[in-house]
C-alpha cells in the first residue's frame, strides 16, 4: 500500500480559498502549459512548413511579362538588294510572356527539405530539454514544500508535548515540588519552537508563491499530495534527448553535404516564351507579328566540384566533432547515472537506520517525561532529549524526500522523467 500524507498550506489573510488536492503531475502540466518552450514548439511547427516551402522555392515555376522598346544605330543588311525584302527597321518593340520550370536540380529539393526536417526535430528536442528542466525545478520546489510542512508538523507535535509538560509542572510549582527555573526553561523552549515555526512558515509561503507564478495557478489553500516513489531499475540504458539531438545533427549534416554536392550535378529546365512585337523571329520582316519558342535547357557545372568537395570536407569534419561530443556526453551521462544510483542506495540505508534511531529516541523521551516530573533530570536535560528526538524525526523525513528527489533525478538522467 502506497504511503501518502498531505500538507495544508496557509491561507492568505482575509481571503478564503477552496481546498483542492494538487499533485506533482498537475503542477508540472500547468507549468509546461505556461512555459515559453511549449509556445515555441507550436511556432516551430509553423516555421517548418515555411522553411519546407522555401527549400522548394527553386522548383517553383516562374512566369514573367517582359517588354522592350529600343532603337539601334545599325541593323543587319544583305550585301545586295533583293526584291520583296525590306530594309530592317531600327526601332524595335515587343511584349513577351516568359515561362520556366525546373525539371531536375540534382535532388536539392529532397536534400534541402530533409535537412530542414532534421534541424526542426533537433530544435523541438532542445525545447523538450527546457521543459524537462522545468519539470525538475517543479519537483525540487514541490518536495521542499513537503519537507518544510513536515518540519512544521513535527515542531507542533513537540510544542504540544512541551505544553502538556508545562501544564503539569506549573501545578507542581504551585505545590512547591519543582523550582521556577524548570518552568522557565520549558517556556523559553516553547517560544523558540514558535519562532522556528514562523520562519519555516515564511519560507514555505515564499515557495508557494513561486510555484503559483510558475504554474499560473493560485495554490494558496491547496492540499499537496506526496507523489508515489518512482519505480527504478539499474541498467545502463539511457534515452536522454541529447542523443536524439546528436543524431538529428549528424543526419542534418549528411543532407547538407548532399545538398552542396548536388550543385555539381546537371540541371534541366523547361522554358517557353511567346509574345508580339517587331521584329519577330523572322528578321527579314518589318511587320509586327506573333512568335514563340519552347524547349529544354540544361547546364552541367564543370569547375563547381572543387567548391562542393571543399564544403563536403568541412561538413565531414563537423560530423566527426559532433560524434566526439556525443561520446563524451554518453560517458558523463553513464557516470552520473552510476553516481545517482549509489546515492539512492546510501539514502535507503540511512532511512533504515533512521527508523531504528527514531524508535530509540521515542522510548528515551517517554522515560524522560516521567523523570522530569519526578525531578530526576533537569528541564535542560529534557529539552535536549526532546530536541534529539525531533532532529531524528526531521532527519528521517528529509531522507525520505531526498530519496524521492534522487529517484526523480535518476529518471531524468536516463531520459525517463
Amino acid at each position: 500500500m502506497k504511503k501518502r500524507f498531505t500538507i495544508l498550506l496557509f491561507l492568505f489573510p482575509f481571503l478564503a480559498f477552496p481546498q483542492t488536492i494538487v499533485t506533482l503531475e498537475q503542477c508540472q502540466q500547468w507549468a509546461i502549459q505556461q512555459s515559453s518552450a511549449n509556445v515555441q514548439k507550436e511556432l516551430n511547427a509553423q516555421l517548418l512548413k515555411v522553411k519546407l516551402d522555401d527549400a522548394a522555392s527553386h522548383m517553383f515555376p516562374s512566369l514573367e511579362i517582359n517588354g522592350r522598346v529600343s532603337y539601334q544605330s545599325q541593323v543587319p543588311q544583305l550585301p545586295i538588294a533583293i526584291e520583296g525584302v525590306d530594309i530592317l527597321a531600327r526601332d524595335h518593340y515587343g511584349v513577351y510572356l516568359d515561362f520556366q520550370q525546373v525539371l531536375y536540380a540534382g535532388n536539392k529539393l529532397q536534400y534541402g527539405r530533409n535537412y530542414e526536417r532534421m534541424m526542426n526535430k533537433s530544435e523541438i528536442d532542445r525545447l523538450n530539454l527546457s521543459i524537462n528542466e522545468l519539470k525538475e525545478r517543479i519537483i525540487s520546489i514541490y518536495l521542499n514544500l513537503l519537507i518544510l510542512d513536515k518540519q512544521i508538523l513535527l515542531l507542533s507535535s513537540v510544542e504540544n508535548t512541551i505544553n502538556e509538560q508545562l501544564a503539569q509542572l506549573r501545578k507542581l510549582l504551585e505545590s512547591g515540588v519543582v523550582y521556577g527555573n524548570t518552568v522557565a526553561h520549558l517556556e523559553l523552549e516553547a517560544l523558540k519552537i514558535e519562532q522556528q515555526k514562523g520562519e519555516l512558515a515564511s519560507t514555505k509561503e515564499s515557495l508557494i508563491a513561486s510555484l503559483s507564478i510558475i504554474t499560473a495557478k493560485d495554490l494558496h489553500g491547496a492540499t499537496f499530495e506526496v507523489p508515489e516513489v518512482p519505480n527504478i531499475q539499474r541498467n545502463n540504458k539511457s534515452s536522454r534527448l541529447e542523443f536524439s539531438i546528436f543524431e538529428y545533427g549528424k543526419k542534418g549534416l549528411d543532407y547538407q553535404r548532399k545538398f552542396y554536392l548536388a550543385n555539381s550535378l546537371p540541371n534541366f529546365t523547361f522554358f517557353a516564351s511567346g509574345g508580339y512585337g517587331r521584329p519577330s523571329f523572322n528578321f527579314f520582316s518589318n511587320k509586327f507579328d506573333w512568335s514563340y519558342i519552347v524547349g529544354i535547357k540544361f547546364n552541367v557545372p564543370v569547375i563547381a566540384w572543387v567548391e562542393t568537395v571543399g564544403v563536403g570536407n568541412i561538413i565531414n569534419l563537423q560530423k566527426k566533432i559532433l560524434e566526439s561530443q556525443e561520446r563524451d556526453f554518453e560517458k558523463s551521462n553513464q557516470v552520473a547515472i552510476e553516481e545517482k544510483w549509489n546515492e539512492i542506495q546510501k539514502i535507503e540505508n540511512l532511512i533504515v537506520l533512521d527508523k531504528q534511531i527514531t524508535e530509540k529516541y521515542k522510548s528515551i523521551t517517554e522515560t524522560s517525561k516521567i523523570q522530569l516530573l519526578n525531578g530526576i533530570i533537569t528541564a535542560y536535560d529534557f529539552i535536549k532529549q526532546q530536541n534529539d528526538e525531533l532532529q531524528s524525526l526531521i532527519n528521517q523525513e528529509v531522507h525520505l524526500m531526498q530519496l524521492l528527489k534522487a529517484k526523480f533525478e535518476f529518471l531524468a538522467l536516463k531520459g525517463e522523467l
